[in-house]
């Protein structure tokens, strides 16, 4: 199995050192510093569930130097979907499996549009990790899941082959019975922690333990599920609950990607986040309140914080 792993950060590098060290081939897709340290030293990874370190590793800043891939793991900004979408095109045959591990929404159809429907399959992604520095990710905890399957449900041979290499390389990992209502299930959940991680600059623990800044979090929760509702998608009628308990089985110092970026200075994925719950808000009548004043507070900083 050829493996390509397309944006090398946190849950590209992690998962896909997990599945190189088990001996799968798998390529890395990088740039600047962290592909001239990878290439140079290695891609390490540093977790409390074991170090790994891949070297040689192979990578490269273009895809076309691989293969046609039977797995893509897509694991870039949400803001920069289109532009890796095309970018990886030489690397996707009538069978290869692109699996998104993207937070929030509409790079789905953004992919299918360039890569075609049949490539593109469900991914989500838990798991807290960063670059540290080039060359070397760090994971945060021992959390480590990826969810994956086609838009159909069905479980077929790509699906069950890639089960069995995430099996291999000790990779938690499950099927669901409709990866749709998973991927709307991170929403409500990224989509929450990002919001108030942003407005407070706190990670989750404070966040949760503050009754304030709890109904805040219960709030952003509730507009999402209502939004997902009109969309016509399933959801548990107690998915608010499940949200919070999974919030709460997090470790304290767990942040949203977005606030680490926002800390930087960095782009940040807030429209395709709160701004995208609000905007579908606004399509469907609903008061989106506590996602339009968390859009409008990172709304500036939307491309990077101003000088």
């Amino acid at each position: 199995m050829k493996i390509v792993v397309m944006g090398t950060g946190g849950v590209g590098g992690y998962f896909g050192a997990r599945l190189a060290n088990a001996g799968y081939d798998v390529a890395f897709i990088a740039r600047g510093k962290h592909l001239e340290a990878i290439k140079e030293n290695g891609l390490k990874i540093i977790s409390e569930l074991g170090d790994i370190i891949i070297h040689p590793a192979k990578a490269s800043n273009d895809p076309s130097d691989f293969e046609i891939a039977d797995i893509v793991l897509f694991c870039v900004k949400s803001y920069d979907t289109e532009s890796s979408s095309n970018l990886i095109k030489p690397l996707v045959g009538p069978k290869t499996a692109v699996i998104p591990f993207l937070n929030g929404i509409g790079h789905i159809e953004i992919m299918q549009r360039i890569l075609g429907s049949n490539n593109v399959i469900g991914g989500v992604a838990a798991i807290s990790a960063l670059i540290e520095k080039p060359g070397v990710i760090r994971h945060n905890s021992a959390m480590q899941m990826l969810k994956f399957g086609e838009f159909n449900n069905e479980i077929t041979p790509r699906i069950k082959a890639f089960q069995k290499a995430c099996k291999e390389s000790g990779i938690n990992n499950a099927i669901p019975k409709n990866i749709e209502c998973d991927l709307w299930q991170k929403i409500v959940m990224i989509c929450t922690l990002a919001g108030a991680n942003c407005l407070t600059r706190l990670p989750l623990g404070p966040c949760r333990s503050n009754p304030v800044t709890r109904t805040l979090m219960k709030n952003l929760a509730e507009e999402v599920v209502a939004v997902a509702k009109a969309e016509n998608i399933i959801l548990p009628d107690n998915q608010v609950e499940i949200t919070m308990k999974q919030l709460d089985s997090l470790p304290e110092a767990m942040k949203a990607s977005t606030l680490p970026a926002l800390e930087k200075g960095e782009k940040l994925e807030a429209s395709a986040l709160n701004g995208a719950i609000d905007k579908l808000g606004t399509k469907h009548g609903i008061n989106t309140y506590m996602h339009k004043a968390v859009y409008a507070a990172l709304a500036p900083h939307q491309d990077g914080t101003p000088k």
